[in-house]
């Protein structure tokens, strides 16, 4: 496993200390983590995001098929609005390299001798986040976008579905609301709960456009 560590000012600046990297993972298929390259982005991108202490990046489960980015990120004040984080990191980073949990701690632990302590940070929650499979055309794009946002993940893969990841009958209401605004359709929370994932939904409105054609 490979981790990084980025330290920012409390204005939320990166300064200028170099990225800390630790043990090397191998690089995986498919654009999911290459090198320190993926680390380096986010780290990157998140200590550019306003309000933000201190950052960690680190790989999971690197050896794995499931491998993904975890990002922790400490406040420097109250009222961190951690949807607002998530879609600044959606923003500047390819899909790729979008931790798949962005998590807000009090602090980065740190050993005696100054580096990143990664067996002191807390494990994030992943059931429903992986595996993640990137959305391949814009419009399963902006349905990963919408679901994301409302769910206040930090990423959803086009086969990840959206009730594993916590959603309920209220956020479906909602996320129905964004698809028929964004992309001018009508569907209904009926069509989400027999679609549930960006996959299934995208294949879905594939089909009700050939039947209105």
């Amino acid at each position: 496993m490979r981790l990084a560590f980025a330290r920012c000012d409390r204005k939320g600046a990166a300064d200028s200390r170099p990225v800390r990297q630790f043990v090397q993972h191998p690089r995986m298929d498919g654009g999911l983590l290459t090198d320190s390259e993926s680390i380096g982005e986010v780290k990157k991108a998140l200590a550019g995001f306003p309000g933000l202490a201190d950052v960690a990046v680190v790989g999971h489960g690197a050896a794995q098929p499931d491998a993904c980015l975890i990002a922790y990120v400490v406040p420097s004040g109250p009222g961190l609005d951690l949807p607002e984080v998530h879609a600044h990191a959606r923003k500047a980073l390819s899909n790729g390299c979008m931790p798949a949990v962005i998590m807000v701690i009090d602090e980065i632990p740190v050993t005696a001798a100054g580096d990143l302590d990664a067996a002191a940070l807390p494990v994030p929650e992943l059931n429903g986040l992986l595996p993640y499979q990137a959305p391949a055309t814009p419009r399963q794009e902006l349905l990963c976008e919408l679901f994301a946002q409302v769910l206040r993940v930090a990423r959803c893969g086009v086969n990840n579905d959206f009730f594993d990841l916590g959603g309920r009958s209220v956020e479906a209401m909602l996320l129905a609301g964004r698809i028929n605004a964004d992309l001018d359709v009508r569907i209904t929370m009926a069509d989400l709960f027999r679609a549930p994932t960006v996959a299934d939904l995208d294949g879905r409105l594939g089909q009700m456009a050939s039947t209105h054609k």
